[in-house]
This record gives C-alpha cells, structure tokens and sequence, in this order.
C-alpha cells in the first residue's frame, strides 16, 4: 500500500526562506509538527534552540534537552523538538537562565531576550468569538488556545494579556483609535504606531488599520496589525525593545 502521510523530512534548502538558517551546513532541518500555526510563520522549537539561539550544536544535544524536559514554551515542558512556535511563544531554558520570546521582524520571525518575569506573559490576538454550552462567551486566539470569559468586552482582531501557563487573563487591548498597533509583516513588520483610524471593512475591501509610524502614516490591513497597548507595550515586541 503506498504511502499516504506527509514526508517528516525537511531539506535545509526546502525550507521557508523566511528561516533564518544557514542553508548549506547540514543536510536536514527539523520539520515542525502540525499545529496552530503554519510553516511560513512559525519555527520548529529544535531549529530555535539551536540555530536561532545558539544553545546547542547538534541535533542529539536539542534532543536530549528536549527529552528532559530543560525546555519550555510559554512555561510548558515540550518534550519534542518538532514542537512548532509562532507569534509571541517564550521559549525559555530555565538551567541557563535564558528567555527568548519570537517577535516580527521584516524578514520573518526573530527572537528578543526577555526577563524570567515577562517570559509568564504572553499577549494573544482574538482570532474568533463564539457563544457556547449555557451561554457562556468563547474567545478563540492566535496562538490555538481558546479561553471562556464572559466579563471580556471584545471582538475578533483585539488581544489579551495572559498569564502562562496558567492562561489567566490579566488585561486587554482593543483594536480602535488611541491604541498602539504592531505591523505583523512587510516592509514595515515590527514597528509600532498609535492607531488614528480603524476603517470598517466593505464587501470588496477589507478592514483597515490607519498608523502613524517613524517613517509616516500608513494605511495596513487589520489582519497585519496587533494591538498591544496604549501608553507603551504590554510585553517586549522587538528585538532590542527595552
């Protein structure tokens, strides 16, 4: 019978060329299993320990941290190198005292050292909001997590600040005028600038986003922009933000 799976395989060359790789070292990366995020915009956690934060040289060494539980994701153990970790995941080796937290830049995703303290926040983008079993109120957000609050006032496109793992909310922030928005990809991806127009989306044009930036307004679709605070970010958003 032939085969009906996907390869696990993953050619260095084959990889995304957002990854930020050496492609000709060795032959085979690790693949990122499936999960809430797709392989353009995530990583797997092996090439993050290894290639990204130079933690380790070898794939045995990410394997064997791996396995014994020196490696956590948003305070969780992953026990399996092919973990994959997106938008805002901290990935955090406690042993050696080191939190990376994966944030945009314009050539995809890169990772900005954060304090012990920060690596128990995370922000999350509500991505769906559902009404369900005795008519509670259901958020689903960015990251695959979905969290049942029926205090929150929100919609789809704003964000909560969540304690990890225990997913405790702790804030929020809305995507509306006055707030401070983060490009997620182009040119522009990991700039931050204060919200002066949300533009309620048409049949033939989507939601936009209007930001005042470094280099002057721009108009973005709200699908690119993340809102993550008012006065200043919630969390660290960049690499080398304070």
């Amino acid at each position: 019978m032939g085969k009906k799976g996907g390869r696990n395989k993953l050619k260095r060359l084959a990889a995304p060329r957002n990854w930020d790789i050496s492609r000709k070292s060795s032959r085979f990366v690790f693949k990122p299993r499936p999960g809430p995020y797709p392989i353009s915009s995530s990583y797997p956690l092996g090439v993050v320990v290894r290639d990204l934060a130079s933690m380790a040289e070898l794939s045995r060494e990410v394997k064997y941290m791996t396995k014994t539980g020196k490696v956590l994701v948003d305070g969780k153990e992953r026990r399996t190198p092919r973990f994959p970790v997106g938008l805002f995941n901290v990935v955090g080796v406690p042993a050696e005292g080191s939190y990376f937290r994966l944030v945009p830049t314009p050539k995809g995703l890169a990772l900005a050292k954060v304090t012990q303290e920060e690596a128990k926040t995370k922000l999350c983008a509500i991505s769906t909001k559902t009404k369900v079993k005795g008519g509670h109120i259901q958020y689903g957000l960015h990251d695959g997590r979905s969290v049942v609050d029926d205090g929150l006032d929100l919609s789809p496109g704003d964000a909560v600040l969540m304690e990890v793992p225990s997913q405790k909310v702790l804030g929020n922030v809305k995507l509306t005028k006055g707030s401070l928005g983060l490009v997620l990809s182009g040119e522009r991806a990991g700039q931050v600038g204060k919200i002066s127009d949300v533009k309620v989306g048409t049949i033939s044009r989507e939601k936009m986003v209007r930001l005042s930036l470094s280099g002057g307004d721009a108009e973005i679709p709200s699908r690119l922009v993340f809102p993550v605070g008012t006065a200043s970010p919630m969390i660290t958003v960049g690499v080398g933000a304070p």
